[in-house]
């Protein structure tokens, strides 16, 4: 008889332990579990259902004993982009609650039957603890930059946001038809048509006016359209542009500039050809970081003895990303990053054949005088020019060397000074050290036209625009997609 109780309170005790997994841990749990994502302005979107390598952590709460996962170890899993953020639990039936990340240290995130993906902030107050969760938005708060989608016109910056910041605000749903399918029973056909529903914004309502000027979108890879209508479609950590009436589509756009000019920096190489194939010199210089707002600015003081007269000028778009690889690949090949191949400072080697490799088929011997690296493959390698004085650029070599090359009888010199890039990292792209570098190079310039006797152009690769601690790059801002753009004749230029 003992034994048997023995045998009884056994199964007693494993039953109740198996009892208290199913309601401790989701790994346990029967039946249908729902998903809820953690998403935003984050690196990596996670679903709650596939935290098996999360581990878990037992609390007390409303007198009953939890396993549950920390909200902290969730969120880091899923990478923000951003040190600073909030975090925005949102229920199924829209009620939303919205904690600090510096305030975590007792929140977790529990799974139970009753209500589903449940928020138990310890530290918050109630109305915190959001019941039937379906996501869980991360929303930077500072160093957006890293995911920012920005609408701008060739004069200011309209929008900046982040994909979180637009998740919590207001967009509307929409079922987007993808096509249909139809099968044939015994003679009769029978149809279905498929929609997907979309979260979905319009161009004219962020910007609150309607879109009659060009209007160009930018993708993540430097991809374009032009918008004709369609919408921007919110994903989980990033924008998509959808045309469905004219099946046009881009993914992980950047940005959109509107009312935007048709000329570029990759123009440079078209006009540089022509004047080639018409028995022409041509020098292009490249003023590294050279914006427009700053061309104008220092203009616009008498700041720029040369450049100011030169009457053929005018303001050009660039191509994203504004850095450097990117614009220079754009300018000595006349194509888009699509085309070219080359995205950000990742990429190095051309896909399309560049000014070099052009003048070579005109019978044209061509020169290329770069600072102290190597930016790109080119198809004639760069003389790199290391600052030998040490006075921390390698302007001053780069022009000692170009006029050794244009001594030397080259008919296709390309220049690539790089003093106003480095300083405005520095000083910001209106500190007075980079403008003075400004005004070095408007000199460079003009003692280059006095022994040129052919074309010139002057562009940039990408502009700047002003930071907390300088000046930065990257991103679709008016200061970093417009840049300069002058063709001039060699020569002294009367003062």
């Amino acid at each position: 008889m003992k034994k048997l109780n023995k045998v009884l309170i056994l199964i007693l005790l494993i039953a109740i332990l198996l009892t208290n997994a199913k309601v401790y841990s989701i790994d346990e749990m029967k039946g249908f579990v729902p998903n809820a994502y953690i998403r935003g302005d984050v690196n990596e979107v996670i679903n709650l259902k596939n935290l098996k390598d999360i581990s878990h952590t037992k609390i007390e709460y409303k007198n009953n004993k939890l396993k549950v996962y920390k909200l902290k170890d969730i969120v880091d899993k899923a990478k923000p982009i951003s040190k600073e953020y909030e975090i925005v639990f949102s229920a199924q039936d829209g009620l939303r609650a919205k904690i600090s990340s510096d305030k975590i240290a007792e929140s977790y995130i529990n799974f139970s039957n009753k209500y589903g993906w449940e928020a138990i902030n310890l530290n918050h107050p109630i109305s915190s603890n959001i019941k039937l969760i379906d996501n869980i938005t991360i929303v930077s708060q500072a160093d957006i930059s890293k995911n920012l989608f920005t609408i701008i016109t060739s004069e200011e910056n309209i929008l900046s946001k982040t994909p979180g910041q637009l998740l919590i605000d207001s967009y509307y749903k929409k079922a987007v038809f993808e096509g249909e399918s139809t099968q044939n029973v015994d003679g009769i056909d029978y149809t279905t048509a498929i929609f997907s529903e979309r979260k979905l914004l319009t161009l004219e309502e962020l910007v609150n006016k309607d879109l009659e000027s060009r209007t160009i979108i930018f993708n993540k890879e430097g991809k374009t359209l032009s918008y004709n209508g369609g919408y921007l479609e919110l994903k989980s950590n990033y924008l998509n542009y959808i045309n469905p009436e004219q099946k046009e589509s881009l993914e992980n756009i950047r940005g959109v500039i509107i009312d935007a000019p048709l000329k570029s920096n990759k123009d440079a190489f078209y006009d540089a050809l022509h004047y080639l194939e018409n028995g022409k010199k041509v020098l292009i210089v490249l003023l590294d970081g050279f914006s427009y707002h700053q061309f104008s600015h220092l203009k616009e003081n008498n700041e720029l003895p040369y450049m100011s007269k030169i009457d053929n000028n005018s303001k050009v778009i660039t191509s994203y990303k504004p850095v450097t690889n990117t614009g220079l690949a754009a300018v000595l090949t006349g194509k888009s990053p699509a085309q070219n191949g080359v995205y950000s400072h990742d990429f190095k080697d051309l896909k399309v054949p560049d000014l070099f490799k052009k003048a070579s088929e005109l019978g044209i011997e061509s020169v290329y005088v770069e600072g102290n690296i190597k930016i790109l493959n080119t198809s004639i390698e760069p003389i790199l020019n290391p600052d030998l004085n040490e006075n921390d650029t390698t302007d001053d070599e780069v022009f000692n060397e170009t006029k050794k090359q244009i001594k030397n009888g080259a008919q296709l010199i390309f220049t690539h000074f790089h003093g106003i890039d480095d300083t405005g990292h520095d000083y910001g792209p209106f500190g007075k050290k980079t403008k003075e570098v400004i005004k070095m190079s408007d000199q460079y310039l003009k003692k280059l036209a006095e022994i040129w006797d052919g074309k010139i152009i002057i562009t940039s690769d990408h502009g700047m625009h002003k930071t907390e601690n300088g000046g930065d790059h990257g991103l679709v801002l008016y200061e970093d997609m417009f840049v300069p753009y002058l063709i001039t004749e060699g020569g002294k230029m009367d003062e």
